[in-house]
């Protein structure tokens, strides 16, 4: 009997913990909502963007804003979580693919790796996600990223792009880039943020 009791106890108590955390959270996440699309695709201009949501491209360009001051880029075939969007935390799991950050609000944006982690920061990155190779490209576009491997803690603030072999042990190395060069060159150039990439 008594243990009944416990068991109804503590289902309310839970119920009562998960309804209060929804009704009377004290922060919201940010209107998150897509900007622009390229091409054929599931989604479109407008279409409200939930926290938790993965957004999967096929073929298509996609652009979606967190707020009002942070906008993505995603080029065909990648995949994203939106983790956290709340003005004091946004975090983005970042599966396989290619992406453009623009971080313009006074949050770091969060870049999550299966082994590491990066943060944007009134800056803008483009980061490739090969994950057949479990190899992850760090494109700093202005500023600075600070890369952190989440097996050791170790942390670096760099101006130059990384590629990063996410494997055990993670292993970092400098990389020449050449955005335009490459299959991806239409996909920078329709974000519309690199002006030697339009005029050229």
């Amino acid at each position: 009997m008594l243990q009944k009791i416990l068991t109804a106890v503590l289902f309310v108590a839970i119920l009562g913990l998960l309804v209060a955390q929804r009704f009377f959270s004290i922060e919201t996440p940010l209107p998150t909502r897509i900007t622009a699309v390229h091409g054929e695709s599931l989604y479109h201009i407008d279409a409200l963007l939930e926290r938790g949501q993965s957004i999967t491209t096929s073929d298509e360009y996609l652009s979606f804003y967190i707020g009002s001051d942070t906008q993505i880029y995603m080029a065909p075939r990648t995949r994203i979580e939106l983790a956290r969007t709340y003005e004091s935390e946004l975090e983005l799991r970042f599966t396989k693919g290619r992406i453009v950050v623009v971080a313009d609000s006074h949050t770091p944006v969060t870049i999550k790796t299966n082994h590491t982690h990066h943060r944007v920061y009134q800056d803008s990155a483009s980061f490739i996600n090969y994950d057949f190779l479990e190899t992850i490209h760090i494109i700093p576009l202005t500023g600075y990223i600070q890369t952190t491997i989440d097996s050791t803690g170790e942390s670096l603030l760099t101006p130059e792009a990384l590629s990063i072999h996410e494997t055990d042990p993670v292993t970092v190395e400098t990389i020449q880039v050449n955005l335009l060069a490459g299959d991806a060159t239409d996909f920078y150039q329709w974000t519309e943020i690199f002006p030697d990439l339009i005029t050229q």
